[in-house]
Formats: structure tokens, sequence, C-alpha cells
């Protein structure tokens, strides 16, 4: 080491040399990964680099191209190089040559991809895959495979995010069939005009949060799904989804007036209006006799002036209250409280569709489930292959 300090200081005297010692176990794969990971973490995004491999062991060279294949080093920013022994060089051969290993490298960012799709991180495995499609291949036939798994991760990615003119536009120009993805595009396809498809999407949204024990985000989506629950419940009975207050040219005839009758508390502009902005508003509606909603009671969280009708609902609201106010969450064991009201609240539901009566029966098998899309990420990898 101090021979080869030497010889680039005396070529290029401007050049800083640092060394930096490492203690490993040069012949242990797992313990070298390790060890040079820790060790170069400094110099990751320093800008470009070149890395002499022909001095370490196979282990510490085969450790350098994962760290390079899985992207841990930017694979434009660093490139790995071997240097022939003296002995073993020939007249007109080049003795410096690249380390590269594309088929290894291919098969790391494609099971790199596939991990972020498995932890529904859609935004990653997009962009791990279309930098994939975006290369020469090693397996040319898997070029429009790859581009296919991009379109699907991005659409996906759409899903999650509510986006569904966006997510059914890719997923009906996809460039291959994948028969595996039918059930999910034919439930985003529904979503932008079926309100029983959108609860289910918004309610996926919850579920993957909740697979994945991830607290905070699995109380914000169940309390807006409660809130969409509600909306959607008083559309089931005749009632707007609005936030104005009710007029007699918004209901069907008769029931203003009835109404102002049931629940006088939320009449308003002198007998002309009822209000129907807040939570507590619409769901003193929905009690009313005359619009014969049941189950009222697993939506309802009480109010300020009345005991919970469902308790639990209000101490999921008051978790999630604490989470966007407060910045604290309850510990993982409440999800189980907090499951169980999401899933009572299903259950109360009027749902219509024979899918969404079926889907009540088993969650496994909504499309957006957590287990339907982890059975998703298995089937696209046997199909990609």
């Amino acid at each position: 080491m101090a021979a080869l300090e030497c010889r680039v200081r005396e070529r290029w005297p401007n050049v800083q040399v640092e060394r930096v010692r490492v203690e490993a176990r040069p012949n242990s794969a797992p313990d070298v990964l390790r060890v040079l990971a820790r060790e170069l973490e400094q110099y990751r995004h320093a800008g470009f680099m070149h890395v002499n491999t022909s001095s370490g062991t196979p282990q510490m060279l085969e450790a350098l191209k994962i760290l390079r294949g899985t992207e841990w080093f930017p694979p434009e920013r660093v490139k790995l190089w071997q240097v022939d022994r003296p002995e073993h060089r020939q007249a007109g051969t080049p003795f410096i040559r690249e380390a590269t290993t594309p088929f290894l490298e291919e098969s790391l960012q494609l099971k790199a991809g596939f991990a972020a799709l498995n932890g529904f991180d859609f935004a990653g495995a997009t962009e791990i895959f279309t930098q994939l499609s975006e290369r020469p291949l090693e397996l040319p036939e898997r070029v429009q495979s790859v581009t296919t798994l991009a379109a699907v991760a991005d659409a996906l990615y759409c899903m999650d995010t509510l986006n569904l003119q966006d997510a059914a536009d890719i997923l009906t120009t996809l460039p291959q069939h994948v028969p595996a993805l039918v059930p999910l595009k034919e439930l985003v396809m529904r979503g932008q005009e079926s309100d029983e498809a959108w609860i289910w999407l918004l309610w996926g949204r919850y579920h993957r949060a909740w697979a994945l024990n991830r607290v905070a985000d699995a109380l914000v989506w169940a309390v807006s799904l409660h809130e969409v629950l509600v909306v959607k419940l008083g559309v089931k009975y005749g009632l707007p989804d609005t936030d104005q207050p009710l007029k007699q040219s918004d209901l069907p005839d008769g029931l203003f007036q009835a109404l102002t009758q049931e629940v006088p508390h939320v009449v308003a502009g002198r007998g002309r209006e009822l209000k129907f902005k807040g939570l507590q508003e619409k769901l003193a509606v929905l009690r009313a006799p005359s619009l014969g909603v049941k189950n009222v009671d697993a939506f309802d969280a009480g109010d300020k002036d009345r005991a919970a009708p469902n308790p639990d609902l209000l101490q999921v609201r008051q978790w999630r209250n604490k989470v966007l106010h407060q910045g604290r969450a309850p510990q993982p064991e409440a999800l189980d409280t907090v499951d169980r009201v999401v899933v009572g609240m299903l259950n109360a539901f009027p749902f219509q569709e024979q899918s969404s009566r079926e889907w009540v029966r088993n969650l496994k098998a909504v499309p957006v489930s957590a287990d339907a899309l982890w059975d998703l990420h298995h089937e696209l990898q046997d199909w990609v292959g």
C-alpha cells in the first residue's frame, strides 16, 4: 500500500491521497460486504469514482460489484477496474479492463424493484424498473417485460394516490398483456364511476398501511374511510354528496318537510335549509326515521353533547387526531381496535354490487388488499421470469 501511495504521489502530485484502514476477513463475502459498505459510505456521492479491485480477494471484488449492481453506488458514477499482474500480461493485449457482471446486476436490480413492490413503494419500483428498461439487457427478451413492469408500478402509484384516470390509462395501454392484472384493472376502471369501487380503493390504502404495521398511516386512512362511508351512506338513501346546506329542491318530495320535524337542531336559514356540512350534521340527518337508515351506530363516534354509540370509533378518531396534531401514535397493538372498527363499518354499509358483498365476507380477495397485491407481486415475478 505504501509503494502504491508513493507511486500515485509521484505521478499526480496534486492528487489527495487518503488511506482508509479497514478490518475484515477478506475471504468472507458477508463480512467484506458489510465493512466496505460502512467504510465507503462517505464516498458514495463524492463524484465519479474509479476503483481498482485487482489487489483484493475475489470476495472483495464481488462485494464491490454487488454494491454497484444494487445501486448502492450510483452505477453511472463508478467504474470498477481490474489490472492484470505483470506475469500475466501479453504484448499488444490490454491489461486494464472494466470489471462488470451485467447479468448479476440486472438480476439484483430486478430483485430490488420487486422488493419495492412488496413493500408497496410503488414510486421506488417505478424508478428501478424504468432505469432497468432504459439500458441494454443481457436477456433482450426481457426488455418489453421490464418496460411493462415499469408501467404496472406506475399504475399502482397512481392508484395509491387515488389518481384513477391515469391509473386506468396506463393499465389499458400496457406493452404486454398481464393476466394477473385483470381484477385490479377492472376495479380501477369502475372506481371512476362507482361509489362502491371508490370505497374499496380507499380501503386498500388503509389495509396496506395496516398490514405493514404503519400505525399513523393506518389511522389516517381509517378515519378518511369513515368519513367517506358516512357521505356514501347518505347517497344510498337519496341524500346529495355535498357539504352545502340542504334545500327542499335537493331532496325527494316531502322529505325536506319530514326532516325539519325529525331533526330540528340542524334546521337553518329560517327553516329553508338543513345544515349538512360537518360529520355530526350528516349523521343527525341519517338518524331521521324518515330515511330508515340501518346500523347508523357503526358510523357514529358521538360528540361533546352525547355518548359515542361506537366507543371504539371514537377512540380511533382520537388516536388519529393525536397523530395529526401532536405527532404521537399509539402502540402497534392499537391496530387490532382500528381493524375491528373498519371491518365493522364495512359490514354495516349497504353494499349493493355483488362483488362488494363477496369482498365484505373475504377482505383478502379485494384486488387492492395487501394480500392480493402480495400475490400479484409473486405472479409478476413468475411472469417476467
